[in-house]
């Protein structure tokens, strides 16, 4: 009797044992996150190098600054400076400020405006020609916006300051009108407030002769001023 032998089926793998695949799909999802852990230690890192260099441009600046000019005591505008109204202080980045050295050049300057205590010197807040000078004085105005040129004024223009007839007394007669009573020639505006296109009143500041400072001053007090902007020397 034959005798019949059996021989392996071929074409069908072996399943893998489970640890072997679960080992393997582990290393892959672990291959696939490697990217984003790349990025973000970079992220990190450039960060941090950020950081360092701002902290490093801060010391840098911090050691940029320099002795300057503050004032020391409440300074009122028109005051002679004395070196006692001046202290030193360390600070960077004040444009125009004054520094230390100049100390000389300010003691015996004017204060052109009202100063603070604290408050950094600079080259604009004092002036070595004060206003008023001598035999000058500084008048107020508030002008209606028909007184005053409605192109505007500026600081440093010059006007002729014209007394307004009063209407109320009939004193508006053509004669008078024709030939208006100048209470100052030549006038320097030294400050404005307000347009006369916004149809309030336009407050000026104005330099005249002392020897006109009262008729101004009691014609404004009146509401009875205007002034005519001419060109330097021409008001003389």
């Amino acid at each position: 009797m034959a005798t019949t032998t059996s021989s392996p089926k071929r074409g069908r793998a072996k399943p893998a044992p489970a640890g072997i695949l679960d080992g393997r799909a582990s290393r892959m999802k672990a291959g696939r996150g490697r990217p984003r852990s790349r990025s973000l230690l970079v992220l990190a890192a450039l960060l941090v190098l950020g950081f360092a260099l701002a902290t490093a441009y801060m010391v840098t600046r911090a050691g940029d600054k320099v002795s300057v000019l503050s004032v020391g005591t409440p300074i009122s505008k028109g005051h002679v400076i004395e070196r006692a109204d001046l202290v030193s202080v360390a600070v960077s980045g004040v444009d125009g400020a004054v520094p230390v050295e100049a100390t000389d050049d300010v003691v015996g300057k004017t204060a052109a405006v009202d100063l603070v205590k604290g408050q950094v010197l600079t080259e604009e807040m004092v002036t070595s020609t004060p206003t008023p000078a001598t035999g000058q004085s500084t008048v107020g105005l508030a002008l209606d916006p028909t007184r005053v040129p409605s192109s505007g004024l500026d600081t440093g223009d010059i006007v002729d300051v014209i007394a307004v007839p009063n209407s109320d007394t009939g004193g508006g007669g053509r004669a008078t009108l024709a030939n208006p009573t100048v209470l100052a020639r030549a006038a320097t505006v030294y400050a404005v407030q307000g347009l006369a296109t916004d149809g309030g009143k336009v407050l000026l500041t104005v330099v005249v002769d002392t020897r006109d400072a009262g008729s101004v001053a009691a014609y404004s007090t009146s509401n009875r001023v205007a002034v005519v902007e001419v060109a330097a020397g021409g008001g003389q």
